[in-house]
């Protein structure tokens, strides 16, 4: 235990607070910004995405050792290869929508500190200097052509994600599959990988009766030289720093898995890098090593009565420790909960190390081409036993529940609960700690909502397109359009559709949404319906309100027939309709009035538009509309008054005509409008005249999602980028 020695219990005390200090002091630290900016830039290729929507993306890293994420129509040249690229240099963004994960720490833990969008490669120089990154770089693109060279894909590229982390290869679908039985961990380099090659070198030293100092010297080296090699990602250096602690602990005669060396590491880490404590990767990591300290003896001892072998026993008790530990985390990263993830994980991780030392000879062996496709040949069985896993267990019933992410609260309560339920079994308590345990878990799988109240709008930021998600005071939720992009594709591969799994579904979940009461879609256009479909599937939809226009768009007419297959009725709402919810909240339409409006904007000019009222708060919503609807309302003399408006048509310049404006006379307006977008919206005459009406105007280009929350008298609107 951890305060038997009085002098180790004060050095830790004094470590801890100098972690807290540090953790405290970078805390109110801010990250480096770049001002977003044109430049052309040489830098050398590290790797290559892969390809979405006609465009490439892969990172490069310049002279100063800044790197860049980057993305652009042109295909960058092999991997070592130093060109120059033009392109807009911008910062990663924090969250731009309530409860989305923050790009700028998760880029950091890859390394890169920019992007370049746009980018386009002008030209390709002489090799710039060899430093370490670029080598590894190489060492990568060699790693993986070898690998393809005597294994089919997929196996090539989750062959890759094991060794060095390899994100880009790995075809997405089949990372999903990971995703949605608990195994994705397989993919990414840290503790997992690095103890196997910890265990293979002490197994290794230990046949050749190696000192155990010296044993222990040579591994945590190796550890540290494969962390290196797997492209010195934040993960895979905090697993090393992990596990030579715990080699420190063996080599002193300590064993490796004590709670001391547990705490140091954590502390550690929180005094070298105290911006990490906060991330999502940091909580995994430790509560991932904290249960195997926690509940895998227990497990064990458990398991001692069985006839179960010692090898599978103790795999057993670390697969159930390990997820008894991290799964609430994994729930709020994946917004589901995977229910086979002990006998996925059991049946998978075995086999890792086994598939890892394969491949390892296989890149040793590689100017032995005989030895190296037997190697290749035994690995492609034990690779092909991961796949038929994961697949077939993904395609069992329930086989990831889509789940609303638990609050940090919930997840306090659970960890104390399950220390707690540790200690009741300790005391041969153990039905008590069963209960207790399944309590903290029904508590973290159907968190309870707590009715705001109060009305909440949400114009979320989903590029050059719409999405508004409307939740009255007694969690009624109505969602006005659903993002989405001007179509390209279609199918599996609709752009507009990609959007919504992105962004929209993501957010409804966060928000604890189980059941839509209306999705109102104001007309067919892609960057409206695009996630559409998507949220029609995934959530109860009690209601589809459609404009009633043809449109031959894949996403529109997606919606409409899964609308059909899922029995959700579908509503026509036109000119002086009014839809009202038990809580007060109203809605009054304005449009689309029949005859339909002829103009060069038709389909935008019938755009849905509608007034939400609750007690004196009124917000106008358009659409799309233009000039013409505006006209419109405007001479059927409308009540138009508003305290808030939704720009319509992103802020083009045929909308929001300055008599529309002194007739909605709003004194807040947000524009959902995407930055650097091929339309110049918002127009300047638009932003002019939101100006000279004195209207604080919050745009989703700059200010990300803005929220507006009232209780019918008081109004805050808040947004989420400064």
């Amino acid at each position: 235990m951890v305060l038997r020695e009085p002098g180790r219990f004060r050095a830790l005390v004094l470590l801890a607070l100098v972690a807290a200090a540090r953790v405290w002091w970078a805390a109110g630290e801010q990250p480096p910004q770049v001002r977003g900016h044109t430049a052309r830039v040489a830098c050398t290729v590290l790797d290559i995405g892969q390809s979405d929507d006609s465009r490439s993306s892969y990172t490069c890293l310049d002279s100063a050792g800044t790197a860049f994420a980057a993305s652009g129509p042109d295909a960058p040249p092999p991997v070592g290869t130093q060109i120059v690229v033009r392109g807009r240099i911008e910062t990663f963004d924090g969250p731009r929508n309530p409860g989305e994960p923050d790009q700028q720490q998760i880029q950091a833990e890859r390394g890169i500190d920019a992007r370049i969008s746009g980018a386009h490669v002008l030209e390709t120089l002489t090799p710039a200097p060899l430093n370490l990154r670029i080598e590894i770089a190489e060492w990568h693109a060699w790693a993986l052509a070898q690998l393809r060279l005597r294994l089919a894909e997929p196996y090539a590229s989750i062959l890759a994600g094991e060794l060095w982390g390899e994100r880009a290869a790995l075809p997405p679908e089949l990372r999903t599959e990971f995703q949605e039985t608990g195994t994705v961990h397989v993919l990414v380099t840290a503790g997992l990988h690095l103890g196997v090659v910890a265990m293979v070198v002490l197994a290794l030293l230990r046949l050749c009766t190696t000192p155990r100092l010296v044993a222990c010297g040579i591994a945590a080296a190796s550890v540290w030289s494969y962390a290196i090699f797997s492209g010195m990602h934040l993960p895979s250096m905090r697993a090393a720093s992990m596990i030579s602690i715990g080699l420190l602990a063996h080599a002193s005669g300590s064993a490796p898995r004590s709670r001391t060396a547990f705490v140091l590491a954590l502390l550690a880490i929180a005094i070298a890098r105290p911006q990490d404590v906060t991330s999502a990767s940091f909580a995994l990591s430790f509560s991932c090593v904290g249960a195997i300290l926690l509940i895998a003896p227990l497990v064990e001892h458990a398991l001692e009565s069985t006839e179960v072998p010692e090898r599978l026993r103790e795999a057993l008790s670390l697969t159930i420790a390990t997820q008894i530990g991290t799964w609430p985390i994994t729930a709020s990263i994946f917004l589901l909960f995977a229910p086979y993830a002990v006998p996925a994980n059991l049946l998978v991780v075995p086999v890792v190390a086994f598939t890892m030392i394969l491949g390892g000879a296989q890149l040793l062996l590689a100017t032995f081409p005989v030895l190296a496709q037997c190697a290749a040949d035994l690995n492609a069985w034990l690779l092909a036993w991961i796949v038929a896993v994961v697949q077939n267990l993904v395609s069992l019933p329930g086989s990831a529940l889509a789940m609303t992410p638990p609050p940090a609260w919930a997840i306090a309560i659970y960890d104390a609960a399950a220390m707690g339920a540790v200690a009741l079994w300790k005391r041969e308590g153990r039905t008590p700690a069963l209960v207790l345990l399944a309590i903290a878990t029904a508590l973290l799988l159907t968190p309870p909502l707590f009715p705001d109240r109060r009305l909440r709008i949400t114009v979320l930021d989903v590029g050059q397109a719409d999405a508004i998600v409307i939740r009255t005071p007694a969690n009624h939720t109505i969602l006005v359009d659903a993002g989405g992009r001007l179509e390209r594709g279609s199918g599996a591969d609709s752009t507009a559709e990609k959007v919504g799994e992105r962004i929209v579904v993501p957010f409804l979940r966060r928000s604890g949404v189980r059941r839509i009461d209306a999705l109102i879609i104001s007309h067919p256009h892609g960057d409206h319906v695009g996630g559409a479909p998507v949220v029609l599937r995934d959530f109860a939809v009690t209601e589809f309100a459609d404009s009633g226009q043809r449109y031959g768009g894949y996403a529109y007419n997606d919606a409409l027939q899964t609308a059909h297959s899922e029995r959700i009725p579908l509503a026509y709402p036109r000119a002086g309709m009014v839809w009202r919810t038990d809580d007060g909240v109203t809605l009054t339409f304005i449009g689309p009035s029949l005859p339909f409006i002829e103009s060069n904007n038709t389909i935008n000019d019938n755009s849905i538009a509608f007034i939400l009222q609750y007690r004196n708060f009124r917000m106008l919503f358009t659409g799309d509309a233009g000039v013409a609807a505006e006209q419109r309302f405007l001479d059927e003399r409308l009540d138009l008054a508003s305290t808030v408006l939704k720009v319509g048509h992103h802020g083009s310049a045929y909308s929001s005509s300055p008599e529309f404006i002194a007739a909605v006379h709003p004194k807040y307006a947000i524009i959902s409008v995407g930055r650097h977008n091929m339309f110049g919206h918002p127009a300047r005459s638009t932003l002019a005249t939101l100006q000279r009406f004195g209207v604080q105007t919050y745009r989703t280009d700059l200010n990300g999602a803005a929220s507006v929350v009232t209780d019918g008298e008081q109004l805050r609107i808040t947004d989420m980028l400064p």
